[in-house]
């Protein structure tokens, strides 16, 4: 299967391996930590519903200025959505969600 690992014991048997895939994954996976629907999440970061769907689906990549509303609505890093960084500011709470969301 093109741009996935097969991994056992995954529910979907697909983990994100280009850098498009991955950032797409750690904005569904941010959204998921927080709790909220897209269409919640949305609302909460100032983003389109229809734009968010694209990014988390990896058809779209985030924009600078997108990153940025997610960033200042949520108290997430700018190294997390792009690099996958952790350990740069992420509130903790967000933290221990997206841990557990990677198992």
């Amino acid at each position: 299967m093109q741009g996935f690992e097969i991994v056992p014991g995954m529910k979907d048997s697909k983990t994100p391996v280009t850098e498009a895939e991955k950032l797409a994954d750690r904005l569904r996976r941010t959204r998921e930590a927080f709790g909220l629907n897209q269409a919640d999440w949305c609302r909460l970061v100032g983003i389109e519903p229809q734009a968010w769907s694209n990014y988390e689906q990896g058809r779209n990549r985030i924009s600078i200025d997108q990153a940025l509303k997610v960033c200042a609505a949520t108290g997430v890093t700018t190294d997390w959505i792009y690099r996958g960084l952790m350990t740069s500011g992420l509130p903790t709470e967000v933290q221990l969600n997206l841990q557990r969301k990677r198992r």
